[in-house]
């Protein structure tokens, strides 16, 4: 059956258990619990469904937060009647605190993840499959979810707990600390993902779609070798995309549309849209005062959020009008126009729920890494072309060295960089990626330096804005204060 429609009713085992052992103690038969949960193959799969599943509640989280909402792609339409969350509008102006719960929210959700991957991880070996190739493929899908939350936390955190098997005694957790990222890349991120690479499949079968593939492997491995400036290493790996069968879609918004899900651009989506698993992300992203009218299921009193910058929307040159539409919508609060994220407006009557699935990678941010790693390694010309297939889809005039028009000239490497950057802020834009490619590349603080002036000065938004918003742009998020006062972990040294 399809991923999603996997089940788990009683995974109660993930998480910190504590079970401090006495003579006292004994083991429950009633319930699942870490003791005598995974027991033979078929509770392995449970165990790594459930691992897909966290993946699934960070994407309707957070992910758009840490990847636009910080960036200057996105920010929010300010309601004034409602008050009540003015922590995630704090985040976009870079004023939260440490106590700030978004924060906590992520770092939580990720080291569940972690958890449920290290759960299967230290079971699966006792457990008898029907074949060892199976085996290490549910290892594998492990390892990439692993190394996927580790990977988000040190790019979010920095130095984070290194946690390598699941802490069944409370005791244990206090003696965590807080290990240098790195040292976590070495040890876990890089290794788990070249596991991935090594047994994931290249293909699944229908049945089996949304399941991992070598594809999404080789993605994420990429990412974090171009995260740390591995162009070299980084390109064979996305070359190796390129051969592995994945196309562009004609037409862009075809990544999006619920009819379309899993299309020939998709190497690796978030199975969702039916009544059980459908993202929660219109409800918060129409502006509030909307009703129906642009999300079908009513829009939340906190609504606004993610909306579309005039940054973002100035970023689309005029003839890019076939990704610009998909993106931003326009909602008429009276006299005022208020932008909206579009790309995921998908409104299933029937189910009175959203009927998307969520892209994680697909193939044209494939293209546009390989054209980066082109570029940094004294292969622009081809960089060029890759970055055309791009713009060929959207309808929109190639880039060129020489061209007479300077919007279309790429006459060096620094032109280049320009112009990759740019076309992932509007070719990916709502899909989690801005903000972790401007700190990859080392932009993030002046971008958001220069975005913070002009929001400072957009009419609508300069009543409100304090003197302080966009002042200290820090790289690093903070380590939530709840961590601090639990666990007595040290404070992120710019906090």
């Amino acid at each position: 059956m399809k991923i999603r429609n996997i089940y788990i009713a009683s995974f109660l085992l993930i998480g910190i258990i504590s079970c401090s052992k006495s003579f006292l103690d004994v083991e429950p038969i009633d319930r699942y619990v870490v003791s005598n949960f995974v027991q033979n193959q078929g509770q392995v799969e449970q165990a790594v469904v459930a691992c897909y599943r966290k993946v699934f509640a960070i994407a309707n989280n957070y992910i758009w937060i840490y990847g636009d909402f910080l960036s200057d792609n996105t920010s929010y339409y300010r309601n004034p009647t409602d008050r009540g969350g003015v922590a995630t509008e704090e985040v976009d102006e870079f004023m939260a605190e440490a106590r700030n719960t978004t924060f906590n929210g992520v770092y939580q959700e990720s080291f569940e993840g972690v958890t449920r991957s290290n759960y299967v991880l230290g079971n699966i070996e006792n457990i008898t499959f029907t074949s060892d190739s199976l085996k290490n493929l549910r290892k594998a899908e492990a390892q990439f979810f692993r190394a996927w939350h580790y990977f988000n936390l040190v790019r979010l955190f920095g130095d984070v707990p290194l946690v390598t098997q699941v802490i069944t005694d409370s005791r244990e957790s206090y003696k965590l600390k807080r290990d240098p990222a790195d040292q976590i890349y070495p040890q876990i991120i890089i290794p788990d993902a070249q596991f991935a690479v090594e047994k994931l499949p290249t293909k699944v079968p229908a049945s089996q779609t949304g399941r991992l593939t070598k594809g999404a492997a080789l993605m994420l491995l990429s990412k974090i070798y171009m995260t740390q400036k591995r162009f070299a290493e980084a390109k064979p790996l996305l070359e190796e995309v390129t051969r592995l069968g994945y196309a562009l879609n004609a037409n862009y918004v075809d990544n999006f549309n619920p009819s379309k899900k899993n299309s020939p651009e998709s190497i690796y989506e978030i199975q969702a849209g039916d009544i059980t698993s459908a993202f929660g992300l219109m409800g918060q992203w129409a502006p509030w005062g909307s009703a129906r009218t642009v999300w079908g299921a009513g829009a939340n009193s906190r609504g606004g959020l993610n909306q579309p910058t005039e940054d973002l929307i100035k970023a689309y040159e005029t003839a890019d009008s076939l990704r610009s539409k998909v993106v931003v919508g326009i909602y008429k609060a009276g006299t005022v126009d208020v932008p909206y994220m579009n790309k995921f407006n998908y409104y299933d009557a029937a189910l009175n729920a959203n009927a998307i699935n969520y892209p994680i990678y697909r193939y044209a941010d494939a293209l546009l890494m390989l054209a980066e790693c082109q570029n940094e390694t004294n292969e622009t010309d081809k960089a060029i072309a890759n970055l055309n297939l791009i713009r060929t889809r959207a309808k929109i005039p190639s880039k060129t060295r020489g061209n007479a028009n300077p919007v279309y000239a790429v006459n060096s490497q620094a032109d280049m960089r320009t112009a990759i950057e740019k076309e992932r802020q509007i070719e990916l834009a709502g899909e989690g990626h801005r903000w972790f490619d401007l700190v990859r590349t080392g932009r993030a603080e002046q971008v958001m330096k220069e975005h913070g002036a002009r929001e400072k000065a957009n009419e609508l938004k300069k009543t409100y804005l304090l003197p302080e918003a966009f002042i200290k742009i820090r790289i690093l998020l903070p380590m939530p204060d709840r961590e601090i006062r639990e666990f007595g972990f040290s404070q992120t040294p710019e906090w």
